[in-house]
């Protein structure tokens, strides 16, 4: 399924244009992003509860305090791209959501890509 325009952030890394979206999982954020076209495997970012998150935009605020929070930003966002890219992930390729974990400022593959 397509991430929302509506819903959804744009943002472009090395000439592509892709989507994302911060959603609550329980218990945990997760940051999802996907190719702008709508096709191709989903990136899904775990982030664990027990960091105090809040992304950046009034629009996608998740509902907490705002002192002492992992602050999600585009920058971040670009980051987590370019690392799950470096690790395998092929936006363009049909198939499952590929999962990487964000703990304490370091990613870790879920799932083999």
């Amino acid at each position: 399924m397509t991430l929302s325009r509506r819903n959804s952030r744009k943002i472009v890394v090395d000439d592509r244009e892709y989507r994302w979206s911060p959603s609550r999982d329980s218990g945990f954020m997760v940051l999802v992003v996907q190719h702008s076209s709508g096709k191709g495997k989903k990136l899904e970012v775990v982030i664990s509860d027990d960091q105090n998150i809040i992304v950046e935009n009034g629009s996608y605020s998740i509902e907490y305090d705002t002192v002492g929070k992992l602050l999600i930003t585009p920058k971040l966002v670009e980051t987590l791209i370019r690392e799950a890219l470096k690790a395998g992930w092929n936006p363009e390729e049909t198939g499952p959501p590929v999962q990487i974990t964000f703990l304490e400022g370091h990613l870790e593959t879920r799932r083999v890509l």
